[in-house]
C-alpha cells in the first residue's frame, strides 16, 4: 500500500515538474493576425497587409495594420516580422482578402501557402476586394473596431440568411480541384467609407474571369445551394413585392441529344409575401396567383441572364460539368469546355406562396 502511494506521489511530482518545462508565452507578447490582405504591386511583387490586436495595460484593445512588400508570401512575412516588436502568429486568422488585380493574375500560390500552414483553419473566409485590400483593412471608422471580425460576420450572415452562397477556405480548395466546377468568392468594396458586398467573383482555376452582379446573387444561390431562410424583393409592374421565410431546393436533369448535353434546372421555392406596395388587395387567391406567376417569370428571366453571362465567359460555378460527369461514363472535361458555351440550359421555377404577411 505504502509502495503504491509512493509511486503515485512520484508520478504527480514528475507531471508537475514537466508542466514547468512547457514554454509559455504571454498573449500580450504576440501579434495574433486576424485578417490579411494581398495587393499586386507589380507583376513580380505583392503587398501583404495584416491586422492584429494590441492589448494595452489599461485593458483597452487597439487594432494595428501593417504592410510589407515581397516576391512571395514568405518574404512578405519575413519583412513584416522585421518591423514588429513581437512575433506574428496566424492561429486566429478569420479573413483573407485579395485585390481584383491580383485575383486576375492568380491567387493559388498564396492559397497553397495557407493550405500548408497547420495553424490556419479551413473555415476562414476568403474575399476579393474591388480596390486595394490595404485601404479596406485600414478604414478609419474600423480603427477602434475589429475589422476582421466585422468582415467575417458580414460574409457569414449574408450566406446564412442573405442571397450569397456559403463559401470558405475549404470550399474554395474543393472547387479549385473539382472536375466540372469553377470556384467563386464574394466581392467587397468600400462604399461611402463602409464595407459592402457588391458581387460574386468567378474563377477559372485560380484566375478571376468575371464578376456576377449583385442582382443575380439571389438566383445564383438558389442554383448552387438550398435556401433555408431568406428575404428578397421583386419589382413587378412598377410595384415592389417582398417575400420572406424563403426556402428553395434545386434539382438538375441531364439529357444527351445528338452527342450534346442539355440541362434543365428545376427550382422549387416556398415563401410568403411580407410587403406589397400595389393597390390591389392580395387577400384574394386570384391576386396571389397573379403575383406568384409574375415572380416566377422574373426569377426565370434573371436565371437566363445569369446563365448567358456565365456561358459568355465560359465559366461554370454552378457545377454543370460535375453533374454531367456523374451522368456520363466517358466524360471528357476538355470536350465539355468546348460544349459549355453553347449548351442548352433551361430553368424552370415553381413558387408556392404559402401565406401572406404584413401588407402595406
Amino acid at each position: 500500500m505504502k509502495k503504491s502511494l509512493l509511486i503515485v506521489i512520484i508520478c504527480a511530482t514528475l507531471c508537475l515538474n514537466g508542466c514547468s518545462l512547457v514554454p509559455t508565452t504571454n498573449v500580450n507578447q504576440l501579434n495574433i493576425i486576424e485578417a490579411a490582405g494581398f495587393d499586386l504591386v507589380n507583376p513580380k511583387q505583392i503587398k501583404g497587409t495584416v491586422v492584429f490586436p494590441v492589448f494595452r495595460p489599461t485593458g483597452q484593445t487597439e487594432f494595428n495594420v501593417s504592410s510589407a512588400n515581397g516576391e512571395t508570401i514568405k518574404k512578405v512575412r519575413e519583412r513584416l516580422d522585421s518591423q514588429m516588436r513581437y512575433r506574428l502568429i496566424s492561429g486566429q486568422l478569420r479573413v483573407v482578402t485579395f485585390s481584383l488585380e491580383l485575383a486576375k493574375k492568380g491567387i493559388f500560390p498564396i492559397i497553397d501557402t495557407f493550405n500548408r500552414d497547420p495553424a490556419v483553419g479551413n473555415i476562414i473566409q476568403l474575399a476579393i476586394v474591388d480596390g486595394e485590400t490595404v485601404d479596406l483593412l485600414s478604414l478609419e471608422q474600423y480603427s477602434k473596431e475589429n475589422v476582421a471580425l466585422y468582415t467575417y460576420d458580414l460574409l457569414l450572415h449574408n450566406s446564412q440568411t442573405g442571397p450569397f452562397p456559403y463559401t470558405d477556405f475549404a470550399t474554395f480548395i474543393y472547387q479549385y480541384f473539382e472536375v466540372g466546377q469553377d470556384a467563386y468568392l464574394p466581392v467587397l468594396k468600400i462604399v461611402n467609407d463602409k464595407i459592402k458586398l457588391t458581387g460574386i467573383a468567378v474563377f477559372k482555376k485560380d484566375k478571376l474571369i468575371t464578376i456576377i452582379p449583385w442582382k443575380y446573387a439571389f438566383i445564383f444561390k438558389g442554383m448552387v445551394q438550398d435556401y433555408k431562410q431568406g428575404l428578397h424583393q421583386f419589382k413587378i409592374d412598377g410595384e415592389y413585392v417582398a417575400i420572406d421565410n424563403l426556402t428553395s431546393k434545386s434539382k438538375y436533369s441531364v439529357k444527351i441529344k445528338k452527342g450534346k448535353p442539355e440541362f434543365t434546372i428545376h427550382l422549387n421555392m416556398n415563401a410568403r409575401i411580407q410587403e406589397y406596395t400595389g393597390d390591389k388587395p392580395i387577400i384574394f387567391p386570384k391576386h396571389i396567383k397573379q403575383l406568384n406567376k409574375a415572380i416566377q417569370k422574373d426569377v426565370e428571366e434573371n436565371a437566363r441572364g445569369l446563365i448567358s453571362l456565365l456561358q459568355k465567359n465560359n465559366v461554370d460555378p454552378i457545377g454543370l460539368g460535375s453533374k454531367l460527369e456523374a451522368h456520363q461514363r466517358n466524360f471528357n472535361s476538355k470536350k465539355w469546355r468546348k460544349q459549355y458555351a453553347s449548351a442548352k440550359i433551361k430553368v424552370k421555377v415553381k413558387l408556392d406562396i404559402l401565406h401572406t404577411g404584413v401588407v402595406e
